[in-house]
């Protein structure tokens, strides 16, 4: 009797577990066909999500394409277009140049100017060795001068000197000896007196102890002699001066590098003060064009 109960506990337990195997299994084969089925809907759906960023992709490579070229044709008509704008329009006008650093020189200044119709008496290059040169600076002032003592900052002392060199169109000895240095470039000539100042600056260190000591030492002498004084940098000049040539009250013009700003330059020196350009210290983007009319 004990057998015979045994074997059907067994056979039961057997047939609840083949029952239990079997819907597992079938259990398993539902969820892989919808997994597979998932993955299939994820595949499409994925698919068309693709295929709708390719397609807006292409229709955004051809926005930037038409943008590009647009841009390029107007670059092109303002290059053809900016010479006859500023013709002339400087005539009789005495400018000197001066760049403050080795980082961003003449930028095509020059050939505004003169295209411009004005006379560009001479560009200065105070080159980057100058503020570390201050024993060569006081050495070459008393070799000069035969003063030992120095009244306040060389840097001061030199650069107004420098400058008033400039504006007045005389080589002094002093600043003859700093050429012979390479301490200063002169291109040009210091043979006649200028009305205007154009000061290329804006620097590639973040070294604003140079503008202190030489540009706003070119301002303030510039100021007191009454002469125009504009500051211009490049668009991508990494340490920016235009702000300062703001806050020091002159003229500026931040995008000297482009047709725009170089208009602009022109402008201002005509007769139209004021912070022009595209950074945020900029009043406007260029002056009233109408005052370049006669």
């Amino acid at each position: 009797m004990v057998p015979n109960v045994k074997y059907h506990v067994i056979t039961v337990t057997s047939i609840f577990l083949a029952l239990g195997i079997g819907i597992y299994i079938g259990f398993m084969l539902d969820a892989q066909d919808l997994l597979t089925s998932q993955k299939q809907t994820m595949v499409s759906e994925l698919e068309e999500k693709f295929d709708y960023i390719k397609e807006e992709n292409q229709k955004t490579k051809k926005e930037i394409e038409q943008v590009s070229n647009e841009n390029k044709m107007l670059q092109e008509f303002n290059k053809l277009t900016y010479s006859e704008i500023i013709k002339n329009k400087l005539d009789g006008f005495k400018i000197a140049i001066i760049e403050t650093n080795d980082d961003y020189i003449d930028q095509g200044v020059k050939q505004t100017l003169e295209l411009s119709g004005a006379k560009v008496t001479s560009i200065t290059t105070i080159k980057d060795i100058f503020l570390s040169s201050e024993d060569k600076l006081k050495e070459v002032y008393t070799n000069i001068t035969g003063r030992e003592k120095i009244e306040g900052n060389i840097f001061k002392v030199v650069m107004d000197e420098i400058t008033l060199s400039i504006i007045k169109g005389e080589v002094s000895p002093l600043v003859q000896a700093l050429a012979e240095q390479g301490i200063i470039n002169i291109n040009g000539l210091y043979d006649q007196s200028v009305d205007h100042i154009v000061l290329i600056g804006g620097s590639k260190k973040n070294n604003y102890n140079k503008f202190e000591n030489i540009d706003e030492k070119i301002i303030n002498v510039a100021k007191k002699n009454n002469k125009n004084i504009v500051g211009v940098e490049r668009t991508d000049a990494k340490y920016s001066y235009a702000e300062r040539y703001k806050n020091n009250r002159i003229s500026s013009i931040d995008n000297i590098d482009s047709v725009i700003g170089k208009v602009s330059l022109v402008i201002t020196l005509k007769g139209s003060p004021g912070n022009y350009g595209v950074k945020p210290s900029a009043d406007s983007l260029i002056p009233d064009i109408s005052s370049l009319s006669y």
